[in-house]
């Protein structure tokens, strides 16, 4: 099977989300450890919320333009479906396993895995304000 080449625009918006959450991630550390909370489970808590929110979005983009190259609207469809189903229960899994684990954080994972949404309205406020 052909490998299919990746869209640099899903890269480059991919880079700018990931450059967001890693500022994020630094900001909820060190408010973490200003108010003397901070540990090696929150780190690890913090940054298994960070890579699964980067890597959710690639999984987005990925599924998004499989289902553009995609001849059939049905089965574009059905494929962005399970697409979003398995990328929410991943992220699920990856909520449940931060709280299960003895050395890494629940709150610190679920907090980082708004980071990208964040980032992305202050984006999209930055573009409207530039005019952009």
């Amino acid at each position: 099977m052909e490998r299919e080449k990746q869209d640099p625009g899903i890269l480059r918006e991919l880079r700018k989300i990931a450059i967001g959450t890693a500022v994020l991630f630094g900001c909820m550390m060190a408010v973490y450890a200003a108010v003397g909370r901070f540990s090696l489970a929150v780190l690890i808590g913090g940054l298994m919320g960070s890579v699964y929110a980067v890597l959710n979005l690639y999984m987005l983009g990925r599924g998004v333009q499989k289902a553009v190259n995609c001849g059939d609207e049905q089965m574009a469809r059905a494929g962005l479906r399970a697409s979003y189903s398995l990328r929410m229960v991943c992220m699920l899994v990856v909520a449940v396993l931060a709280f299960a684990f003895p050395f890494a954080e629940g709150v610190p994972c679920l907090i980082a895995l708004l980071f990208p949404r964040i980032t992305i309205f202050v984006l999209q406020l930055a573009a409207k304000r530039t005019g952009a």
